[in-house]
């Protein structure tokens, strides 16, 4: 008879995942699987639905987890991460008590609240979850997100032919504004390409996880999917006119290019990056005005010359409350416009001229602005302590969740409304998906994937996670 090899830690969760094994474990990994089948699907169709689908899946997870191990998310809320994320969300309540609109600060805290509950949940979740549960909601999300992109394809290189049906015959699905669609006779005919641009940015975000998730599938199909899934989404990616979704997708590339050579050299270049961006985001915010990059004929000048205005104006402003910031979602009462410099005779012609901008494009600059120095640090100690415990997963692992933090930080620095309700959750997503990643059965056990061994330097012969 083999002797039992299971250690002390397997034991107990053996013996508590007993009672959840039987019909209503099994429905219940059905439920959790279809949604989130279905919240990988909405990040490249419909975004604006993650918070209710996230929403809707961190009701669920509580019931696995209690019923298995009721003392997890609060392992996981003990962490560096999680003492530092939970700092950063409570002086949020704080700083909303001097926000012009209290009552919108402290509704968008208690949303991100709400978020990070929900994904520590759902990370616990996936962290009880054994090596074959994880493999059907692997499998149920690479579905969903490989459907969500070829979504998304359809509708970049046909014009937006499922949305318009749908806005015209079914449901609204836009504020009826010119600035987003034409409409004749009363029909939307046409739907402005940048309308995509979040749908390019979430699909983007779950990308990383997503590839790992091909893990899940028979060995003779990975290969298949893992090229399917990054073609499909990088030919979206060119398509689309989200110029940060292009530069994240780069960055990442050659981030996870780095790290199959050294993850340490990755950690501490990131580490150096995230230190610079954070807490030089005022001078760095003001360069690219004060070089004058916004005369460049070449840059689209209602994109990226408009985004150096913005920033040059957003650094003024920080340093009249440098310490606190002007409170939470407070950017938008600001009004604004472009140009910064309304007497420079330079700057009185053009398609910028009385533009009105409702947020710095710029996470750094905006966490500055409405946080003031108080926020950048929370912010600065929970990309920190992110960061070190990534160092901790096993390498393949490691190696994509730096590549995501890269990809994060390059949608943060020219990108979306730092409080934008969708933002939050896919980025919530995205990183509770990585703990799944971590129970697949290929990534658990790192021989099976041919990982080898971590050399004297720190590097590691990083191999293709694909067989």
């Amino acid at each position: 008879m083999a002797a039992d090899t299971k250690g002390p830690v397997d034991m107990t969760r053996h013996r508590a995942s007993a009672p959840d094994r039987g019909g209503r474990g099994r429905l219940l990994l059905r439920l959790q699987a279809t949604l989130v089948g279905l919240l990988c699907f909405s990040a490249g169709a419909v975004p604006r639905l993650l918070p209710a689908l996230l929403g809707v899946l961190a009701l669920v997870a509580p019931i696995h987890v209690f019923t298995v191990d009721p003392k997890r998310p609060l392992m996981l809320l003990r962490t560096a991460f999680g003492i530092a994320l939970a700092v950063f969300i409570a002086y949020l309540f704080i700083n909303a008590t001097w926000a012009p609109d209290r009552e919108a600060g402290l509704a968008k805290a208690a949303t991100v609240l709400g978020l990070a509950v929900g994904a520590f949940l759902i990370a616990a979740s996936y962290a009880l979850r054994t090596g074959d549960e994880a493999l059907v909601l692997a499998i149920s999300a690479l579905a969903g997100l490989m459907l969500g992109a070829a979504f998304l394809l359809i509708e970049i290189i046909f014009d937006e032919p499922i949305v318009r049906f749908v806005s015209n015959h079914i449901v609204q699905l836009f504020d009826i504004t010119p600035k987003k669609m034409k409409i004749e006779h009363g029909e939307v005919t046409k739907i402005s390409a940048f309308v995509l641009n979040r749908n390019v940015t979430s699909l983007v975000l779950l990308l990383v996880p997503g590839l790992l998730f091909t893990l899940a599938l028979a060995a003779s199909r990975r290969r298949t999917g893992f090229v399917a899934l990054l073609a499909i989404t990088a030919i979206s990616v060119l398509l689309s006119q989200s110029g940060t979704s292009v530069m994240a997708f780069f960055v990442g590339a050659l981030v996870l290019g780095l790290a199959a050579r050294s993850r340490k050299a990755t950690r501490m270049l990131l580490v150096t990056g995230w230190t610079i961006a954070v807490l030089l985001a005022v001078p760095l915010g003001a360069v690219p005005y004060g070089l004058g990059w916004q005369h460049w004929k070449w840059l689209p000048p209602e994109s990226v010359a408009a985004r150096f205005y913005i920033w040059k104006y957003v650094a003024d402003k920080i340093h009249e409350t440098p310490i606190a910031g002007i409170g939470i979602r407070a950017t938008r009462d600001l009004h604004l416009t472009i140009p910064a410099d309304a007497g420079d005779p330079t700057e009185t012609e053009g398609p910028l001229r009385g533009r009105e901008a409702r947020h710095p494009h710029n996470i750094f600059l905006q966490t500055w602005l409405e946080l003031g120095a108080i926020g950048a640090i929370l912010l600065l100690g929970v990309g920190l302590t992110g960061l070190w415990a990534i160092r901790a997963w096993p390498p393949i692992l490691e190696a994509s969740g730096y590549t995501l933090f890269a990809v994060c930080c390059a949608i943060g620095v020219s990108g979306f409304d730092l409080w934008q309700t969708w933002l939050l959750a896919a980025l919530a997503i995205a990183w509770a998906a990585m703990l799944l990643a971590a129970r697949l059965p290929a990534l658990a056990r790192p021989t099976a994937v041919g990982a080898g061994p971590l050399r004297p330097s720190g590097k590691a012969a990083l191999p293709a996670t694909i067989a």
